[in-house]
């Protein structure tokens, strides 16, 4: 294929892939109304009864919004913080058997491991924001 061809796909899957993140960003910004509604019991939305609901709303909002940047950022640190949050979400909300429990569990410690060990460029990325410098007004008063 040639390179003019490349090009224009490239740009119809940006413009396709921004579409689809907009699309994703309203119903995000929807149902955290509905939540909010449920929240306050305001008539004509959605009452979730049970704390677990709400629970799990929320979750699925969070998993939204970090998919959303993910579509918007494209890095793998993103990425990693999606499938903490889908993981995390699963143990929490979904109290099925204790053994899907420890899967959960093993799969975040994976999780973990493969980012800390796998990725160096992660690694380099969290240990600067880890040691950030004191702030020098700060380094004369006792704590």
């Amino acid at each position: 294929m040639n390179s003019r061809a490349q090009q224009h796909l490239h740009h119809f899957a940006v413009v396709l892939e921004f579409i689809v993140a907009g699309v994703l960003c309203l119903n995000v910004l929807f149902y955290t109304f509905q939540l909010l509604g449920s929240t306050f019991h305001i008539e004509g939305f959605t009452i979730y009864d049970e704390f677990k609901d709400i629970l799990d709303m929320a979750f699925t909002l969070v998993i939204g919004v970090e998919i959303l940047r993910m579509m918007c950022e494209h890095s793998t640190e993103v990425v990693f913080e999606v499938l903490t949050f889908a993981i995390a979400r699963q143990i929490v909300i979904d109290h099925s058997n204790a053994i899907d429990n420890v899967y959960g569990v093993v799969a975040l410690a994976i999780l973990f491991a493969t980012r800390k060990y796998l990725l160096p460029v992660v690694r380099d990325k969290m240990d600067k924001k880890d040691a950030s410098p004191e702030d020098p007004k700060d380094a004369g008063t006792p704590v």
